[in-house]
């Protein structure tokens, strides 16, 4: 549904059926690839968005549902948002940061 309204950029893999984290991590890779490939400059930043994502908590949640889909979807969203948490894993360990 999201895809049919135009509400994610066609970059975006998260949300959308057939993209995954898997996809995105690929297509970056192949991007990088080529670039270095071709001797283009790369430049990479991260930015945490956790802090900006938490704030947009209730914007999200009335676009859902002026969309029209059903209440239950609304409600399972925020009881989702609510319980965020964040883990990374690396090495055989596993840090969690509780929001």
């Amino acid at each position: 549904m999201w895809d049919k309204n135009d509400w994610l950029y066609e970059g975006q893999h998260g949300f959308r059926p057939g993209y995954s984290c898997e996809s995105q991590a690929i297509t970056v890779s192949r991007d990088t690839a080529d670039s270095l490939d071709n001797g283009d400059q790369i430049d990479a930043f991260m930015v945490d968005f956790s802090k900006a994502f938490n704030l947009v908590h209730g914007r999200l949640l009335a676009k859902i549902s002026n969309s029209g889909v059903d209440s239950r979807v609304v409600v399972w969203v925020r009881e989702f948002l609510l319980g965020l948490t964040q883990r990374v894993g690396g090495g055989g360990s596993c840090l969690q940061k509780l929001e």
